[in-house]
This record gives structure tokens, sequence and C-alpha cells, in this order.
């Protein structure tokens, strides 16, 4: 049996595989490919594989997981437990050693012992744990509140008198070495003195930690978004197991915190830093709690955040674990307890069962580690998993902007100035380092400014885009290294010291004092977020001009040049935290193995314009000890085509065996007569839907196309949404209809929405268009329902849910494929090229990887219909280039068995129409 061999997978290879049983407790009667799907679960998990599960959206996958994860955790842990006391009692009868060979006899005494004490210990955790939360049920209502706020006052009290004192000190000490004496609050951002750089003690405070985390086996589920995470909560509370299931879900502090002082800030990075600054306690930061769960100002004192009360936090962990919550429900109980719901959920989960947690928790080492989470023997299983790579990838790489290293360098300076006759001269001498590595990485990106804008300027009859204006290098991380003379420094003791140290925050405490925030802008940041790098990518279609992939998300209706403008600028500038920490991170990528990684070096026309991007290559480096260490870990998604590219990139470029590796498909739940997927060659007038990119500006093309969509209009009712390759291209098309008269055709059948620019107006453009939608069915005007303009890759082309009337077609224009001028684009493959194997067929690694970022953005759009067993809609793919069989082998099963070939736009529109008129007494 492969995988680890822990305490609790030894005893199981001795005493047998469980057996899944013949009934899931499922909420309501299984189909046939829930019950499927379970078993191979139960068993994955059972066998400690490592298992991709494909499962179309609306099969109950959630669902599935759920009762096939949770069922083997309750049997497991039940044949656990007995197998751990039979051990117990079979060493500890007595073993004759009177024999010839006694010697042999106590070694294997001694050794067997050994074996008993270790069951012993492990037995007794799991007893504890358990009698623990039996304790907690059992004084669930005795709280004693009183005794509790009265602790905290007198802490409060003890700590104001504490800083009064030290104040005094301070003033005393400053005035007898002749310094300007520093008040509380500034003290709390002077470096402490660095004695070493020996990481020995925190390393062994690290592996403490690590010996101290024994009790049961935990499942940690994550997900993309917290709206996914708070649905599967829901999910587990209609289940039977979310009456004694122990779950906590982690988020960020920007959903969790519920201190309106700190809340307010909106951005993620300020929140973290205020958060973090509250936690000292410090001067003129104090808030007070209402009744309400609200807190309000009061006078300047000593206290930190109100919330963050050792009591407080470990009574509302020890409710988490009473009963499941997800996050909204979280928040609520934090603010009628008082406590944080952020710090109470990581304090809980040394003694959950299921821990829910978003990707970039449990991917990022560092961010894991911080929330104690131990892989050791555990599960992992990850939903949503189709762009898991290029997640991975994402969270990975680290970008950082002109903007950003000049404040870094300006905030140092202005610390160093201020405190220099404070410090110790080793703290002096790291930040002349860090200051140093910062000089030398915008001296790298101004070299090349001036000359880029004089040539610029030089040429009147270029055109304005930024291909004009900037010019990027890939580059290695040893010649980056060379280039910036930065070769010589010990990049380790640097992040330790930063860590350590905690500069990043007292710098940023510094700065908010006397400068204010540190401003970037959002267009050229776009890397360490863990958006993923097929929406990026997608952004990029098809589009040769740099300056059309910068765009940020889908225009709205045509404005004024200057209003694009101004909205523009609105949206370029973000306030974020300490942009050292942004510099620590890169710092930390430039440690990573050298083949895994480059640097993308952009020198624009402008500093402005000029950023530094580290780019990882080898997402299965961060993935590695995920493998080694977890006793399973699953990937489900409802498209993980092509299975291919998680076996070889991710398991197997992990580290893993490829008999530890198990598959597992299911078809949908809809009948094959509710589903009409149709390739299309060519429109109305035979003409050739070619959306390539030589000919996709074709008037005619667009005409053809204009055509296409009048007459399906027509025949569809309800919802019908139309995906385009990339969002200059949306808005290319909408002005060739406009002035065409086409939009005003499709109006005179649907009424016409767009994706939105701004993801605040998300939510109103689809409720109009839902309202639309409900409102048709009763319409005398002559309008029959919605049309929408969205884009692959963009906000609507993952997470909505397109049911019934909402979606009853789905029209995927041309094929999104990446630009293939993007500079990471092209390093990508290249890797690809040189470490992974090609393909059965023989083509490269690197072309197998771009033909499938397109298709996975394909199957993501068009998976947004077909949502429940009695849901219907077609489906029509718009582009010569779908009838290839690579193209149909690329689609989901269940779509690709059903697809129709028409050459021909007579034959398509027939077909939809019967479709559509032999639905009509069962529309709903």
């Amino acid at each position: 049996m492969a995988g680890n061999t822990d305490g609790c997978s030894r005893l199981q290879s001795k005493d047998g595989v469980l057996a899944p049983p013949a009934d899931f407790p499922f909420p309501f009667p299984a189909y046939d490919i829930q019950k499927d799907f379970m078993r191979n679960l139960f068993l994955s998990l059972e066998e400690q594989k490592l298992g991709i599960f494909e499962s179309p959206t609306g099969t109950g996958k959630s669902l599935s997981l759920i009762c096939g994860a949770l069922t083997w955790l309750r049997d497991h842990n039940a044949h656990h437990k007995a197998a751990l006391q039979r051990k117990i009692e079979e060493g500890s009868a007595a073993v004759d050693d009177s024999g010839p060979d006694w010697f042999s006899a106590a070694t294997k005494r001694i050794e067997e012992q050994e074996e008993v004490r270790k069951y012993r210990e492990e037995l007794a955790a799991l007893q504890k744990q358990e009698e623990r939360v039996r304790a907690l049920k059992e004084r669930r209502q005795v709280i004693k509140r009183s005794k509790i706020k009265k602790i905290d006052d007198d802490f409060d009290e003890l700590f104001k008198d504490l800083h009064q004192v030290s104040e005094e000190v301070r003033r005393e000490l400053s005035a007898m070495g002749g310094v300007e004496p520093l008040s509380v609050e500034e003290s709390e951002w002077l470096l402490d003195d660095y004695h070493s750089d020996d990481e020995g003690e925190n390393k062994y405070n690290k592996d403490s930690e690590e010996e101290e985390e024994k009790g049961c086996l935990k499942i940690y589920f994550c997900s993309r978004t917290h709206s996914q995470l708070s649905q599967f909560v829901r999910e587990v509370q209609k289940t039977v197991f979310g009456e004694d299931t122990r779950v906590v879900s982690l988020a960020s502090r920007q959903n969790l915190c519920i201190n309106e002082v700190v809340s307010k800030l909106h951005n993620m990075s300020l929140i973290n830093d205020r958060c973090l600054e509250l936690q000292k306690g410090k001067k003129g930061q104090a808030t007070k709690c209402e009744s309400d769960g609200s807190v309000s100002k009061k006078k300047k004192s000593s206290a930190g955040c109100p919330y963050y009360k050792q009591t407080a936090v470990e009574g509302l962990a020890d409710q988490l674990l009473l009963e499941v919550q997800d996050i909204e429900q979280m928040v609520g109980l934090g603010r009628k307890t008082k406590g944080c719901p952020y710090y109470a959920g990581r304090y809980a989960v040394k003694d959950a069962q299921l821990v829910v947690l978003p990707y970039n928790t449990l991917l990022h080492k560092g961010t894991r580690e911080a929330c104690r989470i131990h892989l050791k023997g555990n599960i992992v299983i990850v939903d949503e998993a189709h762009n898991l790579l290029e997640t991975i990838a994402n969270i990975h790489s680290v970008y950082l902007s002109h903007g950003q290293l000049s404040g870094a360098r300006a905030q140092l300076s202005q610390y160093m100035l201020r405190y220099s006759k404070r410090l110790s001269p080793k703290n002096l001498l790291y930040i002349k380092q860090i200051h140093f590595f910062i000089n030398a990485l915008m001296k790298l990106l101004t070299a090349g400014t001036k000359s880029i804008g004089a040539m610029s300027n030089s040429s009147n009859n270029a055109p304005s885009g930024d291909s004009q204006s900037s010019n990027s290098r890939m580059l290695t991380v040893p010649v980056f290294l060379a280039e910036t003379l930065t070769d010589n420094l010990n990049i380790f003791k640097l992040i330790q010291y930063i860590e350590q140290s905690k500069i990043a925050h007292k710098l940023h405490s510094f700065s908010q004092k006397f400068e204010g925030s540190v401003k970037v802008h959002q267009v050229q940041k776009q890397s360490s977020s863990t958006s993923s790098f097929l929406a990026k990518m997608a952004s990029q279609k098809n589009n040769k001009n740099p300056k059309e992939n910068q765009q940020p998300k889908t225009p709205e209706a045509p404005k004024t040049e200057k209003a694009d403008k101004q909205e523009e600028e609105e949206e370029e500038e973000i306030v974020m935290g300490s942009p050292l920490l942004q510099i620590t991170e890169f710092l930390r990528a430039l440690l990573q193995a050298s083949k895994d990684g480059r640097i993308i070096v952009t020198v624009g026309a402008t500093p402005r314009k000029s950023s530094l991007k580290y780019l990882l290559l080898n997402p299965a480096s961060h993935f590695h000890d995920i493998v080694k260490e977890c006793r399973s870990v699953i990937v489900a998604g409802g498209t993980m085509r092509p299975v291919s590219e998680f076996r070889n990139q991710l398991f197997l470029s992990a580290g893993a065996t490829p008999e530890r590796i198990h598959e597992f498909s299911c078809g949908h739940v809809v009948p094959g007569e509710q589903i009409m997927p149709i390739a299309l060659n060519q429109g109305p007038t035979n003409v050739t839907l070619d959306f390539t990119y030589q000919h996709r500006k074709d008037p005619k093309v667009l005409d053809e196309l204009g055509r296409v969509l009048a007459n399906i209009c027509n025949v569809v009712p309800g919802g019908l949404v139309c995906f385009l390759p990339s969002y200059e291209y949306e808005q290319y098309i909408y002005n060739h209809f406009t002035k065409t008269g086409v939009i005003s055709k499709l109006s005179a059948k649907k009424k016409i929405f767009r994706e939105p620019k701004k993801s605040s107006q998300l939510d109103s453009v689809l409720n109009e268009y839902a309202k639309t939608v409900r409102l048709s069915i009763t319409n005398t005007t002559g309008i029959t329902g919605s049309l929408l303009f969205s884009v692959v890759g963009g906000k609507m082309s993952e997470g909505i849910n397109f049911s019934d009337n909402l979606g009853r077609c789905v029209i995927m224009v041309g094929l999104p494929y990446p630009n293939t001028h993007s500079p990471e684009l092209k390093e990508k493959m290249q890797y690809l090229n040189k470490n992974v194997s090609p393909g059965p067929d023989g083509r490269p690694a690197g072309s197998i990887f771009y033909e499938n970022l397109c298709f996975k953005a394909v199957n993501q759009s068009i998976g947004r219909a077909i949502r429940h067993r009695n849901d219907y809609a077609s489906i029509l793919l718009l582009d010569h280039r779908y009838s290839r069989p690579s193209s149909v082998q690329a689609l989901p099963e269940w779509i690709s068995k059903h697809m129709r070939m028409c050459p021909k736009f007579g034959q398509a529109f027939g077909l939809v129409r019967k479709f559509f008129a032999d639905k009509k007494p069962t529309a709903t």
C-alpha cells in the first residue's frame, strides 16, 4: 500500500482495509453516480491514494464529498481506536524470556513495550480530546461573564499603569543620554536589539509545536472563494454529520474581523497590519464594545482590540467546536460573545475534525504554519481544482512595482534619519543591506527608462500602445542577482532578520504616523493574488498590443474617451500595507530552485510603468510537502480534463508514484435529451465562422455572427449567455453591432446586458438580468428574455449559476486561446517542453498546456448552464475549429458524447427550434 507510514496507517495495513458501506447517509436518495463517487472516495482515503475526481456541476459533488469523506472518517476513527486498544492488550501480555536466547527475547520485549507506550499515548490523546469536547457540551450554558469582564478590566488597568511607568523610565534614560524622549506609541516602532543570526531557538520552538500536535485525524477541505466555503458548510449542516462533527472554518481577517475600526479599512493589507498593531495594545487605539457588538471610540488609553481577549477567544473557539458554523454565523457569534472569530477559528483547529479553508491558506507554507495546520497523516480535499496548478503558481509569484520600491526606500530612509542614534549596530547593518537591495532593484528598472522614453517620443508615427514604450526581459535568478550586484548578499539571513525583528510592521506603523499609506497602481499589480493564471491569460487572448492585455475586466457601454480615462485613473490606485512585506516575499522567492522560476523585468517609459515579477514555473515544487506528508490528497472539480495535467504536472512532479494515483469520472445526472450541444461551421449566408486572430475583425464574419444571434434569439426562451474571447473583442463586437443595427434587432426580442467593469456592479446587473427573464414569461411586449454578453475568464465565466430559464442557451464565440506573445506564457511553455514528457501523440508538453488553457476556459464557461437533473439547455460553439476531433475530445464527456456537427446553419437552427419546441409543455 503506497503512501505514508504513520502510526495510523501501520495499524491499517496490519488489520485490513475498511470496506465502504452498502449505503451512505445521504440527505435524500442518492443517484447511482453519487454512490459510485462516494465509494471511490471512501476507498481512496482508506488506501491513502491521490485522487483526481471529476463530477459535473449539478451532480451533487459537494454532498458526495461530504458524505463519502465523513463516513470514512467516522468508520476509521472507530476502527482505529479499537485497533489501538487491541494492540495495547496484545503488547501488554507477558513475554517468556527464560529460554536459551534470553537476550533476543528481552530485546523484543523492550521493543514491544516501546510500541505499546506509543499506542497508549495516541489513545490517551484521542480520549482526552473527546472528553474535552464532551465536557464542553455538558457545561455549554455555564458562562461566567462577570468574572471574565472583571479579569479583562483589571488587566487593562494594570497594562495602563505599566505603560505610564515605562514612559517615565524612558524619559529619564533619554534625558541622561541627551536624546529626545520618545512617546510610548513611538517607542513601539523602535527595533529591539538584534543579537544573533542563529535560527536555532526559533526552529526548536517550531519543532516543539509540531510534537505537541496530537489527537484526531483531520480533513482539510479547501475551495477557491469564501462564498463557496460557506456554501459547503451549509451543505454539511444538512447532513447527519452536522450534529456531531467538529467543523471549523478559517478565513481572512477581511471576512471575519468584527472590529469596525479595522474592518472599515477594506484593504486586506491594511486590515492585517492594523490588527497586528492593535494586538500590542498601543496607546491611542482603544475601543469600547457596545451591547450590540459594535464598537465606539473612547478617550485615548493603553488598550488594544476589545475582541482580542484570551478568555473571549477561547470561549468562542469552544462554541465553534460544539456547533457547525459558516463564516457569516461565526461573525454573528463573535459579535454576541465579543470574541474575535479570526483567532477563535485558528485556536479551534487543533480539536477540529473537518477544517474548511481557502486555497491560499493551505497552499502557502507560511500561512499554513501560522494557522497551525499540520499535514502529517491528515487528509486534504481540494474542490474546484480545475485551475489548481495556475492558482499555486499565482500564489507564489511575486510582483513588485517601482512605486512599492520607491515607497519602501523612502520609509527606510526616514526611519534611519529619525532613529539612527537609537538603533544597535546590527540593526543598522541589516537596514542598510535592505536599503542597498532596494536601490539595486530601482537602478535596474530606471536604467532603460530614459532611452525607452526617448525612442517613444522620437517615433511620431508609432501606435499609442504600451508596446512602443515598454520593454520586458526574462532573467534567471542567478543572472538577476549578478546584474543587480546583489549576489553577495546573504538573502536567507536578510529574510530571517526582517521576520524576527518585525521591521516591516514597525516601518508601516511609523509611516502611517508621518507619511501616510503607500499607493500602488492596480493595473500593474498582477501577481501574488490568488486570481487564476487562466483568467489573466484569458484577458490577453489574441491581442498583439500589450496595452490591450493590461485592460482591467470588461468594458461597459461606450463612454467618451475622457470618461474612460478618468475611470481608469480612479481604479488604478489602491492603498496597500507595508511595501517591505512585498519585498520580503520577493526575497523569499529568490531562494527557490533556480530552474523553477524566472524574473520578468519590465522597464517602461516612466518609472510608474516599470516593474519586477518573480514567475513560478513549477507549481509542483510547492505541492511536494502536501503530497509527501498527507495520508491522502483528493482534487475534485466539475471539469478536470485533461486529467494528464494533474497526473504529470502536479502529483508525479511532486514526487508521487504512479500506482498511488486514482482517477474517477462520472457522467451527468441530466438525461441526454435535455442537452443540445452543437458545433457550427457556417452562418445563415454560408460565411465560415472563423474567429482566428487574422479574421476575427472581418466585417463579413461579424455580420454573420449578428445574423446567427438574431435567429437564435427568436427561438430560445428566457436567458441567453454569449461568451466572447476577450474584453477588447467584446467591446469591438458591441460597437460593430451598434453601428450595423444588430443591437436594435436583438433588443426587439431580448433585453441586452453586458458584464460590468466594476465588481461592485455585478450583483445589480445579474439581478436585472434575472428580473427581465422572470417577467418575460408573462410579457406581452415581445421581449422573450435577456441576452448577456460575457467574457471568458471574466466575472461570469466561473461561479455564476445560470440555471433553468436564466441560461437556456450558452453561445461560445471562437476559441479563447491565450496571447502567444506573452513572455510569461512563452517561458512556461519552454519550461514544460524541457521538463515534462511529450503527450501520447508526440506533441510537446508546452503545446498541450497551451491547448489546455483554451479548453479549460471553454469548459468552465459552458458549464454555467445545466445545473440540476431537471434542467435543460442548448450549447452553441461558433467556430469551424470546434468540429476538429481534438476539440471534441477536449470537452467534458457528458457534452462531447451528445455533440452535433452542423456544417450549415439551417441544420443547427432546425435542431435548436425543435429542441425548445419539445420542451414547451414542461418549461419552468
